[in-house]
């Protein structure tokens, strides 16, 4: 793929008048009018590089990767791009381009195809082309390992192209690492229909962490004018209180145009409560495709019916909600919606928070979760069990006796892992210490994550090669101890063989081993005459029989040690399988 800057563009004195910009109404549904992004830019060059730099290689991108056919190839190979378009189109500003390339070029983003010529008289110059970096090396976001975006399948993300058509070359860049924070994780897997909209809820203090904000004020500034021009809407408003119950974060999801008020995303047939890496409030298992509005009761009926659900209010209030959450869930949820979704909470299997969790089910009005059938749970083994137990205790730190226990599904998946781990190590009773160490490298990230079937995903691959590689390297220590027993033991049978095979050759090829004997003592005077200290010893071992045997097998072209052992020896070396 080859998209190119063309460095020499004539300049313009005059442009055509910009369209008037209507209001932004939300990002479009991402099933269509989509560009397959490397998450790479948003993990490497949204938080580290300049706003010229964000701008351009994002124009590439759009023009690279935004008009493909139906097996993901670019339409248009080779795209010429001018100064003025960047200028016009990409938002970076003439005097700003240079700058923003050479930065470009030094973090490994682009590439120059071809070096620019200056205009002489008789030679009208030559453009300097560049084209996006793309690079066979494992994927990475960590800037100092970065050396062009991944060329492999996966670990790209079809982003509606209003971010990069409206947003990117309008925006200052604190704006465009707020939306691109939120729009990063609001996109899942494919489905049938395209690509799945998560609901993403992500905090203030998560935005900055992912984005690298510098300063909170300009965050809370960036994040205020994101919310004016339509890109996120606000989900809750931040609590401080003296009180850690009526403490809440401030939290922002992007803006659809499907959707006015921002909550109603669609989430998975089969979502599990899974975090993403910066732990954004991620929906769990089973949640409905059918949304409805939030309905709102008028003030007296919602004080009457309070008065009467006194011990619903008890119940709620034992889960940790404060008053004012209760009232709220009171009054914008039937006691039917509530009293049912308390029933299911057990089936859930909350991992950390059960009060956050019931509240999201409230809120959003989750079905009933899918319990696995009888034939399902029968088939996991303790070992299954043992393992997600013992991820759970080792990611909260415990090294005693697990609290928690899983629920059925994690079970499920934990002992498939670990029939996987038996295979590869050849060792089994030990799901527990596996399980822990899972959970231990699961709770070590930079964003832990507390979700068993995460950890697997995200670290399953690694730690299964991991395990495979100890139980190899074991393996090969064995038999590298079992060869030099072996040889220690036959070595003397070898040497034997060696004397006997110089007698023969000194009675049936006398004139050869003469040669032999000739050039033994040539190399022996050689050595006698030697000043240097260490030629003493040297000697010593030259007159040894093992020394004269050596050379007399290499002179004549014996087998070593190991070829008679295979050719010859009756009990030759047969390592275990």
């Amino acid at each position: 793929m080859l998209s190119i800057l063309d460095q020499k563009a004539p300049f313009q004195t005059s442009q055509a008048p910009e369209p008037v910009i209507s209001a932004f109404e939300g990002f479009k549904a991402p099933t269509s009018n989509t560009t397959y992004t490397p998450n790479q830019f948003f993990d490497v060059v949204i938080p580290h590089f300049s706003r010229g730099v964000v701008r351009i290689v994002a124009y590439l991108l759009r023009k690279t990767l935004g008009w493909c056919d139906a097996n993901g190839n670019p339409q248009e190979e080779q795209i010429e791009v001018t100064y003025s378009e960047l200028e016009r189109k990409a938002g970076v500003s003439r005097d700003m381009i240079r700058a923003a390339l050479d930065d470009s070029l030094a973090g490994h983003l682009l590439e120059c195809v071809t070096e620019g010529r200056a205009k002489h008289a008789h030679d009208a110059g030559q453009s300097a082309r560049y084209q996006l970096r793309w690079s066979s090396m494992p994927y990475t976001t960590r800037l100092e390992h970065f050396d062009g975006f991944f060329e492999g399948e996966g670990n790209r993300t079809d982003i509606p192209n209003e971010f990069f058509d409206v947003l990117i070359p309008r925006e200052p860049l604190s704006v465009i690492k707020v939306v691109g924070a939120i729009i990063r994780h609001s996109i899942g897997f494919q489905t049938k229909h395209g690509r799945r909209r998560q609901q993403v809820a992500l905090s203030y203090q998560q935005i900055e962490n992912y984005a690298r904000f510098g300063s909170r004020s300009d965050l809370a500034k960036a994040i205020r004018i994101a919310m004016e021009k339509n890109y996120i809407v606000r989900l809750e408003s931040g609590v401080f209180s003296h009180e850690a119950t009526e403490r809440r974060r401030a939290v922002y999801a992007l803006r659809w145009c499907d959707f006015p008020n921002g909550q109603k995303n669609e989430p998975a047939v089969h979502q599990s409560e899974i975090q993403t890496s910066i732990s954004p409030n991620s929906e769990p298992a089973h949640q409905s495709e059918i949304r409805t509005n939030i309905k709102t009761k008028p003030g007296n009926e919602t004080g009457n019916r309070l008065a009467a659900d006194t011990e619903l209010r008890d119940r709620l209030l034992a889960f940790g909600f404060s008053e004012k959450t209760v009232a709220k869930l009171m009054r914008e949820h039937s006691r039917e919606e509530i009293e049912q979704q308390i029933a299911w909470m057990p089936d859930r299997a909350p991992a950390r928070s059960p009060a956050g969790l019931l509240r999201r089910s409230i809120e959003q009005r989750w079905p009933a979760p899918i319990k696995l059938r009888s034939a399902e749970v029968t088939s996991v083994t303790q070992a299954g069990w043992d393992f997600a137990r013992c991820f759970y205790a080792a990611y909260g730190g415990n090294r005693g006796e697990p609290v928690n226990d899983p629920s059925p599904r994690e079970a499920q998946t934990a002992e498939s892992f670990v029939q996987r781990l038996t295979r590869a190590t050849k060792e089994e009773g030990r799901a527990d210490q596996w399980g822990r160490e899972l959970g231990t490298l699961a709770r070590e990230q930079r964003h832990p994550f507390p979700s068993l079937t995460l950890a697997i995903r995200q670290l399953g691959d690694a730690f299964l090669v991991q395990r495979e590689k100890q139980r190899l390297q074991v393996q090969l220590a064995s038999i590298t101890q079992s060869r030099e027993q072996h040889e220690q033991r036959f070595r003397g049978d070898w040497l034997r063989w060696l004397a006997a095979k110089e007698s023969e050759m000194r009675d049936t090829r006398p004139e050869d081993y003469q040669r032999f004997t000739a050039q033994r003592e040539s190399e022996r005077d050689r050595l006698a005459a030697d000043p240097k200290p260490w030629s003493r010893r040297v000697l010593e071992h030259f007159d040894t029989d093992n020394a004269r045997l050596g050379a007399f097998r290499q002179c004549f072209g014996l087998p070593d040690f190991w070829q008679w052992d295979t050719a010859f020896n009756s009990q030759s070396f047969k390592p275990n399988p």
